[in-house]
């Protein structure tokens, strides 16, 4: 039995306690067909993005892990990535475009460097005032439990509360508790 965990603080995209970090952009969680989203809006120029930063208790250990998430764009230019904070500069661990009215699903495996003090998920929408970038099922799980015999992690792999185990995973229901 492979005990799966989904380490991402807030797979619900709630903004309760764990916040996204916006900068030079507006942030809201609109419900669309059913799923809950983290949508960027560009409000300014310069370095816009939207991130959830993993420090501390929330940062997983040095290692292999993969990454999921699902993005839409509205506009060109948007882009999902993911950054490793090492001493006093940051290293990209993965980065992908979406392009304009594309919906895209993220799947990567990422290496957390030992020496990493934080990682950032971010998503960069637009650089026009008023597009966007949407992004909902946030996971990060270590490669080692990434189980594509069940479907491949996404929204069928637990929250951090809910471990799910690879012999009942296919039988969740999104992201039940």
């Amino acid at each position: 039995m492979t005990l799966r965990t989904n380490l991402f603080p807030d797979p619900n995209v709630a903004n309760t306690i764990f916040k996204c970090v916006p900068m030079l952009c507006t942030v809201d969680f609109p419900t669309v067909s059913g799923f809950r989203w983290l949508r960027a809006t560009t409000s300014g120029s310069g370095d816009i993005y939207a991130q959830y930063q993993l420090t501390g208790v929330d940062l997983p250990r040095a290692g292999v892990y993969h990454i999921h998430a699902i993005c839409y764009a509205q506009g060109s230019g948007a882009l999902f990535r993911v950054y490793a904070g090492v001493g006093n500069g940051f290293t990209i661990l993965h980065e992908t475009g979406i392009a304009d009215n594309e919906t895209k699903v993220i799947d990567a495996d990422i290496t957390i460097p030992a020496n990493a003090t934080q990682l950032l998920i971010r998503v960069v929408p637009p650089s026009t005032v008023g597009k966007f970038i949407l992004i909902r099922e946030i996971l990060l799980e270590s490669k080692s439990t990434y189980a594509t015999a069940v479907g491949g992690g996404g929204f069928r792999a637990s929250s951090p509360a809910t471990p799910c185990h690879s012999a009942d995973a296919a039988h969740r229901d999104g992201d039940a508790r």
